[in-house]
């Protein structure tokens, strides 16, 4: 019987297509690849043996042994390929510089393997394109990808029909959208039109003239809480358009870990460096702090800690510092 692998991916399109490219490259060699898509709940406690982790590392509350990961850091244009050891203990492996794609770490790796797999570049450039939220530049078919994938963010089961996609692209390079597809990206705009209404009728709070989106079934807020799944869906590009407008805007977003934070600065006045040192040393030791592009993302290490308040505590503290440079 031939040998059997797992892949265990996170969600974006990024990693969707690194996953095909990893399962490709795999099944070649004679593997029966299965893959996983684990939530982030399930990821607290999973226990990863003897497979390979597509974007998911032990910074997530994942256990991985005698495992291989590859993950992309965006800031630094940066792909690794991580060993784990029978112990979970970690060490680099390869190193890929100037990558601007977790996919392209991947196909990176697979010629390692003296194998071949092509991602059409059409939507490698989507994918670029989605990590560093340049949505201008998304081509027709990226267009649908995003769209979808915003309405089915914390929808597993829709993961499924993603990595079916992502195999059809590079095994036929059709660039064919499903119909589910197509109909699910077309909800987008319904979703956007609340998301404007928010901003316009004034449903967030205001912190010394500093938008805090606030996408929470905590907040005492009718509209947020009637429309929140349609919201949850587009929340992140409704800070995206805020920050363009004001230089500088906050997401807090209710998730099934907590709450989470999102600091978009467009500022030139101000660096993620002085946002970061505002944070008090015994609240910063509690928190995973990560830089994407322009974009700050913060979460409390113990969900527990994650609730509403203390998160709009935590960002009133942001909002205050940054004010006082003005």
């Amino acid at each position: 019987m031939p040998a059997s692998t797992t892949i265990y991916s996170d969600w974006s399109w990024d990693d969707i297509f690194s996953s095909a490219v990893l399962a490709i490259a795999l099944s070649r060699k004679g593997y029966k690849v299965f893959i996983e898509f684990p939530t982030p709940l399930e990821r607290r406690g999973l226990i990863i043996s003897r497979s390979y982790s597509v974007g998911i590392t032990h910074k997530d509350g994942a256990t991985l042994l005698n495992s291989l990961a590859l993950e992309y850091i965006s800031d630094r244009k940066l792909g690794l390929v991580i060993k784990y050891d029978g112990e979970g203990k970690s060490d680099i492996l390869m190193r890929f510089a100037n990558t601007s794609s977790l996919t392209e770490v991947t196909m990176e790796y697979v010629s390692t393997m003296n194998e071949r797999v092509e991602v059409p570049q059409q939507i490698l450039n989507d994918i670029i394109a989605m990590n560093s939220m340049r949505l201008d530049k998304l081509s027709r078919v990226g267009r649908i990808m995003y769209r979808a994938l915003k309405m089915n963010y914390s929808n597993k089961e829709f993961r499924h029909l993603m990595y079916s996609f992502a195999i059809s692209v590079i095994t036929t390079k059709s660039l064919k959208i499903p119909d589910q597809l197509i109909r699910e990206a077309s909800k987008y705009d319904i979703a956007m039109e609340l998301g404007n209404k928010l901003v316009k009728e004034g449903h967030y709070i205001d912190m010394n003239g500093v938008k805090v989106i606030t996408v929470s079934s905590k907040f005492n807020n009718e509209f947020i809480k009637k429309n929140i799944q349609l919201l949850k869906s587009v929340a992140y590009d409704v800070l995206v358009k805020a920050c363009r407008s004001d230089g500088f805007a906050i997401l807090v977003q209710e998730t099934e870990l907590g709450h989470t934070m999102r600091v978009c600065l467009l500022r030139r006045d101000v660096s993620f460096v002085n946002v970061i040192k505002t944070i008090p040393t015994e609240i910063s030791q509690r928190l995973l702090i990560t830089l994407r592009g322009n974009h700050l993302i913060i979460k409390f290490r113990d969900p527990k800690e994650s609730s509403l308040d203390s998160m709009l505590d935590l960002a009133a503290k942001i909002v205050s510092a940054v004010a006082t440079r003005k």
